[in-house]
């Protein structure tokens, strides 16, 4: 694998480490919205990081056509997760 690729793996290990933990997190304590707006927020969150790890794999299938477009679009759902989640690597 390329340095990008493992960059990008690595950085997608993290966000599901650190998703898992705002899951748990969001099921034990006892937060100032609803039941039913916690479940929403981590439904989006676990969307935005399954279409970035979606299109990981799909990066790492391609050949060379459409690459450049599969790392555009990665990088855009990689932040759009951060941003969500509140993490800056």
């Amino acid at each position: 694998m390329d340095p990008y690729m493992k960059k990008t793996a690595a950085l997608l290990r993290q966000g599901r480490v650190r998703l898992d933990s705002l899951s748990v997190r969001m099921h034990t304590e006892a937060l100032a919205f609803s039941a039913l707006a916690r479940r929403r927020k981590l439904m989006n969150l676990e969307a935005r990081y399954a279409e970035a790890s979606r299109l990981f794999e799909m990066l790492r299938a391609a050949g060379t056509e459409g690459v450049a477009d599969l790392k555009v679009g990665l990088e855009k759902a990689l932040d759009m997760f951060q941003s969500e989640i509140g993490w800056k690597p």
